[in-house]
C-alpha cells in the first residue's frame, strides 16, 4: 500500500527532494529576475535618454532595481510552477523517480517537501518581503511621476480627508474634502486653495458641498476669502477643472505600493471617504492566499511530471500539456480577479477561488494518474 500520509517532520528523502527543489527554485528565480531587470534597464535607458534629469548609469540601475522589485510578486508563482516541473523531470531523467515510486511512495508524499517550501515561501513573502517590495514600488512610482510625467499624484488620502490637485495655464489648485459620495460625484466640506503658477496665494473657496461635473465644479453657498479683501458670499459658483471621478480613483496609490500590513488601514480610509476599496481589498486577500496558490501550482505541476514514464514522447506531451494547463490557470485566475474588481463577484470569492480551483484540479489529476498507473 502506498504511503500517502504526510509526516510533519522532514525525513531523509524529504530533505533530499527539498534541496533539489529549493536549488531549482533559486536558479529559475535568478534567471527570470535577471531577464526582467535587463528589460527594465533597457527601457529606462531609452526613456531617460530624453530626460536630462537623469544623467548617470547608476541612477538608471537604481530605478531598474526598484521597478524590477514590483514584478517579483508576479514571477514567483511562475517560478514555483516551473521549478516543480523541472525538479520532477530531472528525477525522471535520472531514473530516481522510478526508484522512489517502487518503494511505495505516492505522488503526494513526493511533493510534500515542495509544498512545505512553498508554504514557508508564501509566509515569508507576506510578512517580510512584501513590506520591502511595496516600499520599492512606491519609491519608483514617485520618481517616475516626477521625472517622466513632470508632476506628483493628483490625489492622496489620509485621516484629514481627501486631497486633490489640479492645474491649468493660469493657476494651481489644491482641494481638500472631508468625504465623497460616489453615486452623486459629490464632495463634502470642501476647501479650494488657489495659487498662481509661481505659488503666490490667490484665494480660498469654502463650500459644504461641491459636485464634480464634466470639466467643472458646481457649488452652492460659497465663501471666498482673498488677501486684504472682504469675505465674499455667493449662492452659486462654478470652477473649471481637468479632473474626473475615474481620473481621481485611478490615481490613488496602487495596492502593490502599500505594505500588506498597512493596507487594512488604507482600505478603511478609502471606505470612510466614500471611495471604492474593492481593488485594494482583492489585492490584500489575494496576497494572503499566495501560499495556498503556490501549493495548488505544485500539485498541478507534480500531477503531470512526478510519475515515471519510459516513453519519452509521452513524457514530452505531459510536459507540454502541463505548461498549457498552467497558462490556462493563470488566465482564469486573472479573469476571476478582474470580475471581482468590476464588482461582478464578491470580493472574498474573487480572491480565494483561484487558489481553491488550482488545489482541487491538482489533487484531481494526481489521483487520476495514480489510479491509471
Amino acid at each position: 500500500m502506498k504511503k500517502i500520509f504526510f509526516n510533519p517532520f522532514l525525513q531523509k528523502l524529504d530533505l533530499y527532494l527539498l534541496k533539489k527543489f529549493s536549488n531549482n527554485f533559486l536558479m529559475f528565480f535568478l534567471i527570470f529576475a535577471s531577464i526582467i531587470f535587463l528589460i527594465e534597464f533597457i527601457e529606462l535607458l531609452r526613456r531617460t535618454s530624453e530626460n536630462s534629469s537623469i544623467e548617470s548609469i547608476p541612477d538608471v540601475l537604481y530605478l531598474a532595481t526598484l521597478k524590477m522589485s514590483g514584478s517579483i510578486v508576479h514571477i514567483i508563482p511562475f517560478v514555483v510552477f516551473v521549478a516543480t516541473m523541472y525538479t520532477c523531470w530531472g528525477l525522471n531523467r535520472n531514473r530516481e523517480m522510478v526508484i522512489i515510486q517502487d518503494t511505495g511512495v505516492s505522488t503526494f508524499k513526493i511533493l510534500y517537501p515542495f509544498v512545505f517550501f512553498s508554504l514557508l515561501l508564501g509566509t515569508f513573502y507576506i510578512f517580510l518581503f512584501n513590506p520591502f517590495l511595496s516600499y520599492a514600488t512606491n519609491a519608483y512610482e514617485k520618481i517616475e511621476q516626477q521625472l517622466f510625467r513632470g508632476k506628483l499624484s493628483e490625489t492622496s488620502i489620509n485621516k484629514s480627508g481627501v486631497w486633490l490637485r489640479q492645474g491649468s495655464k493660469e493657476n494651481k489648485i489644491v482641494i481638500r474634502a472631508s468625504s465623497f459620495s460616489s453615486n452623486e460625484s459629490l464632495f463634502e466640506n470642501v476647501t479650494f486653495y488657489i495659487f498662481t503658477k509661481r505659488n503666490y496665494f490667490v484665494e480660498r473657496i469654502d463650500t459644504k458641498k461641491a459636485k464634480l461635473k464634466e470639466n467643472y465644479w458646481h457649488m452652492n453657498d460659497v465663501i471666498i476669502n482673498r488677501p486684504n479683501k472682504k469675505v465674499v458670499n455667493i449662492d452659486e459658483y462654478t470652477l473649471s477643472t481637468n479632473l474626473s471621478i475615474d481620473k481621481i480613483e485611478s490615481s490613488f496609490l496602487d495596492p502593490e505600493s502599500i505594505s500588506i500590513l498597512k493596507l487594512p488601514n488604507f482600505i478603511e480610509l478609502l471606505e470612510q471617504s466614500g471611495f471604492s476599496s474593492t481593488k485594494h481589498s482583492i489585492y490584500m486577500y489575494k496576497t494572503y492566499c499566495l501560499p495556498f496558490f503556490f501549493v495548488g501550482l505544485i500539485l498541478l505541476a507534480g500531477a503531470f511530471t512526478a510519475k515515471f514514464t519510459k516513453n519519452k514522447k509521452e513524457s514530452v506531451l505531459l510536459l507540454l500539456f502541463c505548461a498549457v494547463f498552467g497558462f490556462l490557470i493563470y488566465v482564469v485566475s486573472e479573469y476571476i480577479y478582474s470580475l471581482g474588481i468590476a464588482d461582478k463577484l464578491p470580493t472574498i470569492l474573487a480572491s480565494v477561488s483561484p487558489s481553491i480551483i488550482t488545489i482541487v484540479i491538482g489533487i484531481y489529476f494526481i489521483i487520476y494518474f495514480e489510479n491509471v498507473n
